[in-house]
């Protein structure tokens, strides 16, 4: 039995505790907040054993074997290396680390202490990534990539009422390109690899907050454009485009369904999640991993991931900083 705590109390956790729930060696035993009032009744709601409002007693607590982070972004990192500081097992929300050189501390950590780290990216663990690289062969040479999340936030209008919640704080590392641009960021490195040279804008909020933004990813034989918005709510699929065919997915952060076009007009439709929650893949392989299988090129993909967003924010100018 592997007894995990929880840091982070929303949405995704919710989703995220659904998944667990199916692995029977899986036991929720504890969570962590900074108000014990609130973490009490996110306790009660999920039927968790303990409550902790201090991280350093949560890391000495010899029970826990693992730890699932879901705080804001620029808490990752310390949080993730005194849980393996501490001999636990951590699965982090994405993205793991602003900078490439925080990644490495983060992975490197968990290799001195002899545990797992893993960084949450659904895109790297479902099915449908795969069944898309599946049929590359039928598509012939690819020459254009598309890959967009754009998604109105629910907390756009607070922000333009003059509410800042965490989501449009740059100082906690949010903003559209972390949250959002993330994940067709690392699809497209998982399917192709690094890009050779690259081009990205930001369009800014007031308090330098970036709302949406573009990236131009140079490749020898293709070109591949990612989009990513919180101000606008986007419907077309993305799509990876051969000289014999097309390929669409619905969503770049959890590939679903997948539907192959020929340039014929032929079309097929795969349905790929075979009943599972979306979150049960991740959950599965950070598993598999805790009981020793080697699973080292998801780790490989989030540094990469964390070396392209690195050099992407440098020419958006996305700092974190917030200027009038």
């Amino acid at each position: 039995m592997i007894n995990f705590a929880i840091i982070g109390r929303n949405f995704v956790v919710d989703e995220m505790l659904d998944s667990m729930r199916l692995f029977d060696d899986i036991n929720l035993k504890a969570v962590y907040s900074r108000n014990f009032e609130t973490g009490k009744e996110y306790a009660e709601k999920h039927n968790i054993e303990r409550v902790y409002t201090d991280l350093d007693r949560l890391a000495q607590d010899k029970d826990i074997d693992a730890v699932y982070i879901a705080s804001p972004n620029i808490c990752h990192e310390e949080q993730a290396l005194k849980m393996l500081s501490a001999g636990k097992h951590v699965l982090c929300e994405k993205p793991m680390n602003a900078t490439l050189e925080g990644a490495r501390r983060m992975i490197d950590a968990a290799e001195k202490n002899g545990v797992v780290f893993m960084e949450a990216m659904m895109s790297a663990h479902v099915p449908g990534t795969e069944k898309i690289r599946e049929l590359f062969s039928q598509i012939g040479r690819i020459r254009r990539v598309d890959l967009s999340f754009c998604q109105y936030s629910s907390r756009y209008d607070k922000f333009k009422a003059g509410i800042v919640e965490n989501a449009f704080d740059p100082t906690l590392q949010n903003g559209s390109f972390m949250d959002l641009g993330v994940y067709p960021v690392h699809l497209l490195l998982n399917l192709f690899g690094m890009p050779e040279k690259i081009n990205a804008e930001s369009l800014f909020l007031p308090m330098s907050i970036d709302g949406q933004g573009s990236m131009l990813c140079s490749y020898k034989e293709f070109q591949a454009i990612l989009t990513w918005s919180k101000i606008t709510q986007g419907y077309l699929p993305s799509e990876i485009q051969g000289e014999d065919g097309t390929i669409l997915t619905d969503k770049v952060s959890k590939p679903t369904v997948i539907t192959l076009i020929k340039r014929n007009g032929e079309r097929q439709e795969f349905e790929t999640l075979a009943g599972k929650p979306v979150m049960y893949y991740e959950v599965k392989d950070f598993l598999a991993q805790i009981k020793g299988e080697e699973m080292s090129r998801f780790n490989e993909l989030s540094l990469m991931e964390a070396e392209l967003m690195e050099k992407a924010r440098e020419k958006m100018g996305v700092d974190f900083i917030p200027k009038a």
